[in-house]
């Protein structure tokens, strides 16, 4: 089986494109539809439907693309694990990660990791929990960190390992002068910035409702520390992790008990993982407790 016919279907497959599958290989479009031809009469499978107007991977295509990934990702981690043989900080870790774990736990990890292989390259993507789950299970990504409710409901259960991680309280975060820090009005008076995609099932009653019709919150960022910006600016208030709302030096209003991280360390079960991906994983544990 060859290994670069695979990376060609697995490239053609992602971007359904003869044009911008080639671009991106770098080759030509007859050498790619050559090699896709050759892998499937290796495989005697048809891969592709094809047309003057578009390509389609076929059932068959959808059944092996995984398998084949994996093989992608063995190799990688094995060539990866050949070379740390005489330089062991050397490879990428791609993570997802949802928008709370990302500052400071993430943030933080990587700069402990970094310390102890400083020539790793660490790639974090961002987005809604269930399409970074979607893209782990794609191979596309080594771990993501996000909220094991998403996981829970994302139907990739029999297929993602999740580690839960301790749990941290959320606190409501405001300019030292709102008026909620001087203990006038409710929170659900004032406006919002949380990052997207925005919860909406933990909040009181008015706000649930205002979520409902597609009216809250009232900025809705990609990223903590936009929202925590806008909070600096006294135009909004906003919830996040503890240990980022200490670092804000903004003023900090506790929630219920019940209000707190709900994150987890998500791994492809049958996928091998390197050196690289299990370290970062330990020094993830240990930046959470």
């Amino acid at each position: 089986m060859n290994l670069r016919r695979l990376r060609h279907f697995d490239t053609l497959y992602r971007l359904a494109s003869y044009a911008r599958a080639a671009d991106e290989l770098g080759l030509t479009q007859s050498a790619l539809t050559r090699s896709i031809q050759k892998l499937e009469e290796e495989l005697g499978a048809t891969l592709f439907d094809r047309t003057t107007h578009y390509v389609r991977p076929t059932s068959d295509a959808d059944r092996l693309i995984r398998s084949a990934r994996d093989v992608i990702a063995a190799a990688a981690n094995l060539e990866q694990e050949a070379r740390g043989l005489g330089q062991p900080s050397i490879g990428t870790v791609a993570v997802g990660s949802g928008p709370y774990p990302l500052q400071p736990l993430l943030t933080d990890a990587i700069a402990r990791f970094a310390k102890a292989h400083p020539g790793v390259r660490v790639t974090v993507t961002g987005g809604p929990s269930e399409q970074l789950l979607e893209t782990l299970v794609d191979r596309r990504l080594d771990l993501v960190v996000c909220n094991r409710a998403k996981f829970a409901s994302s139907g990739h259960a029999d297929e993602v390992l999740s580690i839960p991680l301790p749990p941290e309280p959320l606190m409501l975060v405001c300019a030292p002068d709102h008026p909620l820090a001087k203990g006038d009005g409710d929170s659900a008076d004032f406006p919002w910035a949380l990052p997207r995609p925005a919860p909406g099932s933990n909040f009181p009653r008015a706000l649930r409702a205002r979520f409902a019709a597609g009216q809250f919150p009232d900025y809705e960022l990609d990223s903590t520390a936009a929202c925590l910006d806008i909070a600096r600016s006294g135009r909004a208030i906003t919830v996040v992790p503890q240990r980022l709302a200490l670092r804000s030096g903004l003023h900090m209003i506790a929630l219920p008990p019940s209000e707190v991280t709900r994150d987890a360390i998500h791994l492809l079960r049958n996928r091998s993982r390197s050196a690289l991906v299990a370290a970062f994983v330990a020094v993830l544990k240990e930046v959470a407790v």
